[in-house]
């Protein structure tokens, strides 16, 4: 063989290579998932390369840890049917010497976006199973690759590189998109190095990666144009960050268009990783300018389920939904129905431990021996849950401190009053150190040492918080057919809208100065009617508008809403009432 280097990148061909771990070194982790292509072997009418998978079995006593299982969507079932090791590197030993023949070379090109993890694990894979001593492969690693070529760009994941360059990849992190997204980021890379550099040979790229050292950039430079996120108005609205292929990345509302997109890109900022990956690849702006903030919140709230944009984290759909439960907080339905008359709730799971606490606390002492009981009163990982018996002297202390709550009326009735006072206090405790109550969650309690007093705060918070989904449902219901008349202000002006809310959409919302609000057209119609127009887009328009009424209340604008002809509520009653929701 002696075409070793001197093959046009453009006509050579390589192997890429994917792997999904659990964990990130070998020495204490596996593979799960592997994925491999040739780069002469592409899909019909497609510009995708055909990318072949396999789950891989774990050795004995090992398991799929969760948060693998969440990033993957691999689940213990269909590991425990995958394919042997041995077999699968001998499948990818096979493809790469087809390749050694088709380039004429003593190796095989290998491309993996981020060598430095995937690398140790195919070697470990040789040392176990390959058929010959040396390793067959000569890797190139098309992350430090990008390192060279776009020093300034704020990162350079796979995500981050494959979008740059125009292409997409799903939520889940699984081999096949990952090795279709190396191929994609190889072939635009390629005519990059002959265009920028000369590199047109796999002899010159090497010598070039030698060469031409890893630089330090001291400013950033993103592919969104100056001229793109320039000259945009003073004025709220909603914006859409795009790939070069159209996609949107990311939804965003602003009180201020212009302040709002500039935040981004000013000198200093300081933003999560995720934006940051998502800035690597926006390169067109789109806007829509609102009549007000309210109007851009809702608009926000609705495109980001229109558009599903991988790097919006709130007001996505994911997995969630609108559930209804029955009053003793066992049953659940998607609607409404004779039985199930409490919700819209999002949070299923924080709202059925209710039932398993009502539980406890009707069944006295009886209850110390049912671990399973207990264990769903935590509503935690199994990893993480404490022993039972002192899951059961938290309980123990949880019923001797709220006896006289409890001892009033029906378990379920007493543990929604617990909880209101809990985020009650909660709320005036946080409103103390000068915080914001609207950002306040609630978190499960995670210590070294489980102990009563511990156990009985967890308790104390799982049931703030679920008191809090169940009396926040109430209020969208309420809040579904509504009118609100509310004052802006931008500068020195303000400004006065009126909205009006049917079946929780926006019938009508303009700027009016008004004498009587009018009465929502609907202000008759029945609750549980109500509660089968909701579905997660209304539910979620409904905490978008809610929170822009607690921010009208703590900035002191004016403020009325209109729930039927004789309910009104003023700035200082809805005060009162957000303390609650």
């Amino acid at each position: 063989m002696n075409n070793d280097g001197i093959m046009s990148l453009e006509k050579l061909v390589v192997l890429f290579v994917d792997c999904q771990t659990t964990g990130p070194k070998p020495e204490q982790a596996d593979i799960v998932e592997i994925g491999w292509a040739r780069s002469d072997d592409y899909c019909e009418d497609c510009e995708v390369v055909r990318v072949n998978t396999r789950l891989l079995r774990l050795p004995s006593g090992r398991v799929l840890p969760p948060r693998v299982q969440t990033i993957t969507g691999i689940t213990d079932d269909e590991l425990s049917v995958g394919c042997d090791p041995e077999e699968v590197w001998l499948q990818i030993q096979s493809a790469a010497k087809v390749i050694e023949g088709l380039n004429d070379m003593e190796k095989c090109p290998l491309v993996i976006h981020f060598a430095k993890f995937e690398l140790p694990f195919l070697q470990q894979l040789h040392v176990n199973h390959g058929s010959c001593k040396d390793f067959p492969f000569l890797t190139l690693c098309t992350h430090e690759i990008a390192r060279r070529l776009f020093p300034s760009l704020p990162r350079r994941s796979i995500r981050a590189m494959a979008g740059y360059f125009g292409y997409s990849l799903p939520r889940l992190r699984r081999c096949r998109e990952h090795v279709e997204a190396t191929a994609w980021i190889w072939r635009a890379m390629v005519k990059v190095l002959v265009e920028r550099y000369g590199v047109d040979t796999l002899k010159r790229l090497l010598q070039w990666l030698q060469d031409f050292g890893v630089i330090t950039s001291a400013q950033t430079v993103y592919p969104m144009s100056v001229s793109t996120r320039s000259n945009l108005p003073d004025e709220p609205g909603v914006y859409r960050m795009l790939r070069s292929n159209g996609d949107v990345l990311y939804v965003g509302k602003a009180r201020s268009l212009r302040q709002r997109v500039s935040s981004y890109f000013r000198k200093g900022s300081r933003h999560p990783e995720h934006i940051l990956e998502m800035l690597s690849q926006a390169r067109k702006l789109d806007v829509t300018v609102a009549r007000s903030t309210l109007e851009a919140a809702i608009l926000e709230s609705d495109e980001i389920k229109r558009f599903s944009p991988p790097y919006n984290r709130a007001l996505c759909r994911n997995d969630r939904q609108v559930w209804f439960c029955s009053s003793d907080f066992v049953e659940f339905e998607a609607v409404p129905t004779r039985r199930c008359i409490i919700g819209p709730v999002v949070c299923r799971e924080c709202v059925s431990r209710l039932a398993a606490i009502s539980q406890l606390v009707r069944m006295e002492d009886a209850w110390i021996a049912d671990e399973e009981l207990l264990n769903a009163s935590m509503g935690i990982p199994i990893e993480y849950t404490p022993d039972s018996r002192i899951i059961a002297s938290g309980v123990t202390l949880f019923c001797r401190r709220y006896r006289r709550i409890l001892g009033k009326g029906s378990p379920q009735h007493g543990l929604i009053e617990i909880g209101k006072q809990l985020w009650l206090q909660r709320q005036r405790d946080k409103e103390m150190q000068n915080d914001e109550p609207e950002d306040f969650q609630l978190e499960s309690v995670r210590v070294p040492a489980w102990t009563a007093e511990s156990v009985c705060h967890h308790i104390e918070s799982n049931l703030a918080r679920a008191a809090h989904e169940v009396r926040r449902a109430r209020w969208f219901v309420l809040l579904c057919e509504s009118s609100i008349y509310w004052e802006e202000r931008r500068g020195e002006l303000s400004q006065e809208f009126l909205a009006v809310f049917d079946s929780g959409q926006v019938l009508y919302l303009r700027e009016m100065d008004v004498v009587d609000i009018p009465v929502p057209p609907r202000y008759e119609k029945k609750y549980k009617e109500r509660q089968s127009n909701f579905d997660l887009m209304t539910f979620d328009r409904m905490r978008v508008v809610t929170t822009e009424i607690r921010k009208a209340v703590s900035e002191k604008r004016m403020i009325r809403l209109r729930f039927n002809p004789h309910h009104f509520l003023d700035r200082k009653s809805l005060s009162g009432i957000l303390k609650w929701i």
